[in-house]
């Protein structure tokens, strides 16, 4: 008889609650507890070592037992935002009956394991990678997020982390530099989390998503996220925005990502590509002196941020990312 008000709770019933089958070797595919708990697979599992222990074949399920089942739900569900109903937690001596609401609550979290109420705070450091040479045809950051090993990465972004990047101009010694100040204004921030829907401190995301800023990007990847890069394959575009002012509208910023062989490095490169056509000489000099006046001058460069999880309902099984990145100029 399925677990229901009114049946015989069994073992098999709790062990499916908390592994995903009767036996407790687990199942991914269905819902429970200690996959979205613990290391889980794919994109479930925030990796805590405290999960729900099976019961042996025969036993009888303890009042302390089903407390540490709900418990577990109760923190699943005050880490991702997600609304349960509440069930108060049996004691030693009661007789235990079903809990209506059980399946109800399990589906939820399940369903919602992505979803995560508040955020942990930024890491920065290592983050701002710029430069004061000048240019006229290209300027690109490179910038690689590292986690110890690939489960760190699959917790980080499973619980609700994202990385988020902006670009950086400044200078005004033209009107093309100008035009460069008003583009990085324009991109906003580029927030890159899983690739799946995910609502995180109040925010619906689903893989790469533009905060702030204005104008339409020319491409974004709205559906391309941690999860559906390759391992080891090439750099994906995932923003690509154009300057809105003529003459420059073929000057773009663009966002590519590539995930390592290995699963624990991304590595971000936001390339300043400009394509407009260089007419303005210098008037008091004869060419080929350089055409300063179409030469890109100032301060350009990207900042990435690493926002990782909240550890308010649970531990950090991530560890601290690093950050580090270079510049790079085609200066003719």
């Amino acid at each position: 008889m399925a677990y229901s008000s009114g049946s015989t709770i069994r073992d098999d019933d709790y062990n499916i609650f908390a592994t995903g089958n009767a036996s407790g070797t687990g199942d991914d595919t269905t819902a429970n507890v200690n996959t979205v708990w613990g290391s889980g697979t794919g994109n479930k599992g925030y990796g805590q070592s405290s999960t729900v222990p099976i019961v042996s074949a025969g036993s009888t399920v303890t009042a302390t037992q089903w407390a540490t089942l709900l418990n577990r739900i109760s923190s699943l569900a005050s880490h991702q935002g997600t609304s349960i109903t509440a069930i108060t937690n049996p004691t030693v001596g009661d007789t235990i009956e079903a809990f209506n609401a059980l399946n109800t609550n399990l589906n939820a979290v399940f369903t919602n394991s992505l979803d995560a109420a508040a955020n942990g705070t930024d890491i920065t450091s290592g983050g701002s990678v710029t430069g004061t040479t000048s240019w006229y045809t290209q300027a690109e950051t490179t910038t690689t997020v590292s986690f110890a090993d690939a489960d760190s990465a699959r917790y980080f972004f499973n619980a609700g982390g994202m990385i988020r990047l902006s670009a950086v101009r400044s200078g005004t010694n033209n009107s093309k530099s100008t035009e460069w100040n008003d583009l990085a204004t324009d991109v906003g921030t580029i927030a890159f989390t899983s690739g799946s829907s995910a609502t995180i401190a109040g925010t619906t995301y689903s893989g790469t998503d533009k905060i702030g800023g204005s104008g339409t990007p020319a491409s974004i990847g709205d559906n391309t996220g941690f999860y559906d890069l390759t391992p080891g394959g090439s750099a994906e575009s995932i923003f690509k925005q154009f300057a809105d002012s003529s003459p420059y509208t073929a000057n773009f910023i663009e966002i590519s990502v590539s995930l390592n062989s290995a699963s624990d490095e991304l590595t971000f490169t936001m390339t300043f590509r400009d394509d407009a056509t260089d007419t303005k000489e210098d008037n008091d000099q004869p060419s080929p002196n350089p055409q300063t006046q179409d030469q890109v001058q100032g301060t350009t460069g990207s900042t990435t941020v690493v926002r990782p999880p909240s550890t308010t309902h649970i531990s950090n099984t991530w560890g601290t990312p690093t950050i580090s990145g270079s510049i790079s100029y085609i200066t003719s």
